[in-house]
């Protein structure tokens, strides 16, 4: 049987990963520089699809490839609330419900942030992916507004630790997300209520949100937790 284990590298905790990196800011740092200019690409030639499953493992495959054999390749050990057989059928019912809503086209930006929340939570809940959830379905959702003639700026959202939004109820993490969601096509910041820190992450990703500064043009990633397997593993 498939565990966690397989995937870390003995006596370590963390990942394996084609650098032969052994520790864990190590690899934070190398994967941070790897996934901003992966990530850089795709803000000037996005993955074209069909905002399917395929879809997205190209997405995650892109960002990844550097770092990870396994990168685009959907998790082969249970994690979180949906268990490892359940992820290929559970990820193409919600993305087959995109589909069926025409990709959310027509819909105002106020309608369109509410609807992509809701399809951003209910993807972050599956975590198709053994790590980098959170930053794949970001550019997901960055590339399903570029064809809906929408832009996100995730750069205009606050740091928000992921363990905090765990906190809040479902109807609560739904309101942040589309709050989050509004703020990135927003260009004028606006207050953002203080969220407590906690325990426990629904959406906890090894790197953290893409911020990308368009002023600049540099892309940065923010590291918010350490590389290891129980982090990445804990939904």
């Amino acid at each position: 049987m498939i565990d966690a284990t397989d995937f870390t590298i003995p006596g370590t905790g963390v990942l394996r990963n084609k650098l032969g990196i052994t520790e864990s800011a190590a690899l934070t740092r190398a994967a941070t520089d790897s996934t901003a200019l992966r990530l850089a690409e795709l803000q000037a030639t996005p993955v074209r699809g069909g905002f399917d499953s395929t879809h997205l493992q190209a997405i995650h495959h892109h960002i990844f490839q550097d770092i990870y054999d396994w990168a685009g390749e959907l998790r082969s050990i249970d994690a979180g609330n949906v268990p490892t057989s359940q992820v290929e059928k559970s990820l193409d019912s919600v993305l087959d419900r995109l589909s069926r809503e025409n990709h959310l086209k027509g819909l105002s930006a106020e309608e369109w942030a509410h609807s992509a929340s809701s399809y951003l939570y209910d993807l972050g809940t599956i975590q198709p992916f053994l790590a980098g959830n959170e930053i794949a379905l970001h550019e997901f959702a960055a590339e399903l507004a570029r064809k809906n003639n929408l832009s996100l700026q995730w750069d205009a959202t606050p740091d928000i630790a992921s363990d905090s939004i765990a906190l809040l109820s479902q109807a609560e993490q739904s309101a942040t997300l589309r709050r989050l969601i509004m703020l990135a096509m927003d260009n004028e910041p606006i207050p953002w209520p203080h969220l407590g820190a906690g325990n426990g992450a629904v959406l906890a990703e090894p790197h953290g949100l893409i911020k990308n500064n368009q002023q600049s043009g540099i892309l940065s990633v923010r590291k918010k937790v350490g590389l290891t397997s129980e982090r990445f593993l804990r939904l």
